[in-house]
């Protein structure tokens, strides 16, 4: 018997186990991306030297029991060379996903903008999510 196969034999199964937990139900969609956004900024005010704007309409969808709480900060673009850019460093005109304590079953729909240098090659869009809590109750 090899090692993975020990390992594999010693999990409980869930029927037999004292309990367990499931981790959250919590979807994130990008339902529209504009790069560069094409919408009026209306902050900052004077856009700095060299930067662009994109925008992302996201939809954060909380099908768990559990609260989920999230700010646009923890919405991010990453760059073709791994740097992240923050979302809420500007906003636009269109309504947006601001910071919120979401209840199980849930949702929030809203726009996020970012400002990212001229040259940048967007790569992916990353949301940190936060730690769920995951309790197993023992009686």
């Amino acid at each position: 018997m090899t090692q993975d196969d020990a390992t594999a034999e010693s999990d409980p199964d869930t029927e037999d186990a004292v309990g367990h937990a499931v981790s959250p139900a919590w979807t994130v969609t990008v339902a529209t991306l504009q790069d560069p956004y094409a919408g009026q900024i209306q902050a900052p005010e004077n856009p700095p030297a060299g930067v662009r704007f994109v925008a992302t309409e996201m939809v954060i969808d909380n099908a768990s029991d559990q609260a989920l709480a999230f700010t646009p900060a923890d919405i991010r673009l990453l760059d073709a060379t791994g740097v992240e850019y923050r979302g809420g460093a500007a906003a636009g005109t269109e309504p947006f996903l601001g910071v919120r304590n979401l209840n199980g079953g849930d949702r929030s729909r809203g726009w996020v903008w970012f400002m990212v240098p001229e040259a940048t090659e967007i790569a992916e869009l990353i949301y940190v999510a936060p730690t769920p809590l995951f309790r197993i109750a023992l009686g």
